[in-house]
This record gives C-alpha cells, structure tokens and sequence, in this order.
C-alpha cells in the first residue's frame, strides 16, 4: 500500500502538476518548501501511511492550493 500511494504522487508530480502549471500558466504554485507533494513523500516514508497522510492532509490545507500564491 506504501508503495501504491508513493507511485501515485510519482505519477501526480510527472503528470498532473506539469500540466496544471502550463494548463494555468503559473511557474510557482506552491507556497512551501519542499513541495506538498514531495512532503507527502517524506512524511509517508517517515511516519507510514496513515500519520503520513494526515499530516500530508493538514500540510494541503494549511497552503490553500484553490487561492492564488503571493
């Protein structure tokens, strides 16, 4: 399941997120660093899936992805 979930925010961070800055026209979307995505990834690995994606959950709302960055 690790794995499972680390493949899709692989495939998120190729894909989706490359097309959402050209599709947007935005070169920086996020607020933090690293990224809520490679955060994901350290916290999952880290803390396991669950603890994992709960602090990845208050990591994505804490940035506000649907307002623009400042």
């Amino acid at each position: 399941m690790k794995k499972f979930l680390l493949l899709i925010i692989d495939i998120y961070q190729s894909f989706i997120s490359v097309a959402l800055k050209n599709v947007l026209g935005v070169q920086k979307m996020c607020r933090h660093s690293p990224t809520c995505s490679e955060y994901a990834k350290i916290s999952i690995n880290k803390n396991g899936i669950f603890q994992g994606l709960q602090k990845s959950a208050i990591r994505i709302l804490k940035c506000q992805p649907f307002f623009p960055v400042s």
